[in-house]
């Protein structure tokens, strides 16, 4: 199981800098749970919670749905605001827990998926962790830390994903920066991971730049934006980008285009959309 103390994106940091005492570290384990299931099937999981400083710290537990842009920010949403809320599917027991300095906590999930609607649903149980006492004489915000467990239950089975890569995009930056963007489409009815890398070569096929990209989800039905940030220093020519892309699919993704740097100008809006 994926192992974090402060999981992000699921973390609210609302403390300043603060003496260490003051501080909270606590750990949920697993961050996240990806389950096929039956429909109407009862599941049952654990979350453990443990305190790795030196206070006591109250844990109070909600539900949450979240939803991801296409550029890959996520946010939080209203509990059963979402197509594929787990809204009502998924309860916890107990909602608080007190811990104690090295001591860990776990808190029971039972989980549903309704037999009608999306055949995917998901959501996040958070976990809300702050000291039990605060030092009257301590200034300055609580330490609180809200740490994320992700669900995605759905009926349809992994090895039926999938993955359309739909566009490869590069537009400057100003300077000698550019943002290249692969965008990749969801068209199944499960979540989807992407992973992969970027390379810029040129006209001889010498790879002059590259990049790993970071893991990120696609949701069922939606389109989702992968973008490498570089600064290549580039001599004025032709060069290639290729995408290569892991989906989990049996064939890798793969989207190539040739650009003529430097690159034309484009809208400040695609700009700023590349780069975030």
């Amino acid at each position: 199981m994926p192992r974090g103390l402060l999981i992000l994106p699921w973390v609210a940091a609302l403390a300043a800098a603060q003496p260490a005492s003051a501080q909270v570290l606590a750990q949920a384990v697993p961050v996240k749970y990806d389950l096929t299931v039956t429909p109407g099937e009862i599941l049952t999981r654990e979350i453990v919670l443990s305190n790795q400083g030196n206070e006591t710290v109250v844990v109070r537990l909600r539900y949450s749905d979240w939803q991801v842009s296409a550029e890959g920010a996520v946010s939080l949403a209203a509990a059963g605001s979402t197509p594929n809320s787990l809204a009502g599917h998924v309860r916890f027991e107990p909602q608080s827990i007190s811990l104690p300095p090295g001591e860990e906590g776990r808190v029971l999930l039972t989980m549903s998926l309704p037999a009608d609607g999306p055949a995917t649903r998901y959501g996040v149980v958070l976990s809300e962790v702050r000291p039990a006492v605060f030092p009257r004489n301590r200034l300055g915000p609580r330490a609180i830390a809200e740490l994320g467990t992700t669900i995605y239950l759905s009926r349809i089975p992994a090895d039926r994903i999938r993955a359309e890569f739909t566009a490869l995009v590069a537009a400057p930056l100003g300077g000698d920066s550019m943002a290249v963007s692969a965008r990749v489409r969801n068209a199944g009815e499960r979540h989807l991971y992407v992973t992969g890398e970027m390379a810029l070569a040129d006209s001889s096929g010498v790879t002059v730049r590259s990049a790993a990209l970071g893991t990120g989800v696609v949701l069922p039905g939606t389109e989702r934006a992968f973008t490498w940030t570089c600064a290549p220093a580039l001599a004025p020519g032709r060069y290639r980008l290729t995408a290569t892309l892991d989906t989990g699919e049996a064939e890798l993704l793969v989207g190539e285009r040739w650009i003529q740097w430097p690159l034309a100008p484009t809208t400040p809006k695609l700009a700023e959309r590349l780069q975030h």
